[in-house]
């Protein structure tokens, strides 16, 4: 009887499992409706979790925004790289920024670098009027330590209501650790806030970012310039001609690396009065006459015939980049 009492509840506890299992309908395979909304639900709950995109910042460069499907997303760090003394990736963020304060009106700019890098390009008040920024719109934040200057744009990444942060990190992406604990910390931070998040420097990897960017400059003179001694011969023929150039900032933009999976890459410049990007083959379709961007033949002749006489390079005050307006 002993027996018999240990093997009933046995029993019922397989029989209560069995009719359990009996009320589980079987699996069907699903149709490609059936998964196409499967697949739908979980983004949707994939993206209530992660937090929903608030928008993009359109670059006007078509090749660049159909790669972005759409322009920089919010919310997520931005690598822009450039050689050891271009101004040119500087020039690139301040007019990335321009055409977001134009979006933010009395949206703030926080600028992480150290008091007397120029390594980059240096940031003056008369070349961030020249770039059509308000100087009063940008705080700054200088420290010497890398590390203290990425933590303090982690915080600001966390802030709402900001135009965009920007951190320059110096030597700090030459240590691999470091940098990926960096970047994954960043990523983390950048979701939380609404804006925009730049780092600046030399070539990093860019690993845990949404986008990564070489930037450098192009000379003024790179169409009608093929050497010294042709411009020379030029100058002495038609020197009024010469250098009645355009004098907007011209940039070689690399998109390296996409989150979305497409790259492109354009030659552009900037116009500090529209505060938009162009490509640079769109300046031949401008009618002529666009006199607030030429400069004057009579004001630097003289001092260009100057820096030739000693055999020098043609020094040009036609800046690519920054390099004009920063001290």
């Amino acid at each position: 009887m002993a027996q018999a009492r240990e093997y009933i509840p046995a029993r019922r506890q397989t029989d209560s499992h069995l009719d359990k299992m009996g009320k589980i309908p079987c699996s069907m395979p699903l149709s490609a409706v059936d998964k196409s909304d499967k697949f739908a639900c979980l983004k949707q709950k994939i993206a209530a979790e992660q937090g929903q995109e608030t928008g993009y910042l359109a670059t006007n460069i078509p090749c660049f925004d159909q790669a972005l499907s759409g322009g920089l997303a919010y919310q997520h760090i931005h690598l822009i790289t450039t050689a050891y003394g271009d101004a040119a990736a500087t020039g690139f963020i301040l007019a990335l920024l321009r055409a977001q304060i134009q979006q933010r009106p009395n949206a703030p700019i926080i600028w992480c670098s150290p008091r007397f890098s120029s390594q980059y390009g240096h940031l003056c008040a008369e070349g961030m009027l020249a770039m059509g920024i308000n100087p009063g719109q940008i705080i700054f934040i200088h420290d010497p330590h890398p590390a203290r200057l990425l933590s303090a744009f982690e915080e600001a990444l966390q802030t709402t209501g900001i135009a965009g942060v920007v951190a320059e990190y110096g030597l700090l992406a030459e240590k691999s650790d470091q940098w990926l604990r960096w970047a994954q910390r960043l990523r983390r931070a950048a979701r939380a806030g609404d804006n925009l998040g730049f780092l600046l420097g030399p070539p990093a990897p860019s690993t845990g970012f949404e986008t990564s960017w070489s930037v450098a400059s192009l000379s003024a003179q790179k169409a009608c310039l093929q050497s010294q001694k042709d411009y020379l011969k030029d100058w002495q023929q038609n020197w009024q001609q010469d250098w009645q150039q355009d004098w907007r900032p011209r940039w070689s933009a690399r998109l390296t690396k996409s989150r979305k999976g497409y790259l492109a890459e354009a030659d552009i410049y900037y116009c500090p009065i529209s505060g938009q990007l162009s490509l640079l083959n769109d300046i031949a379709a401008e009618p002529p006459g666009q006199a607030s961007f030429v400069l004057s033949a009579a004001a630097s002749g003289a001092d260009f015939e100057a820096d030739f006489k000693d055999g020098g390079q043609p020094v040009s005050c036609l800046s690519s980049d920054l390099s004009s307006y920063a001290s």
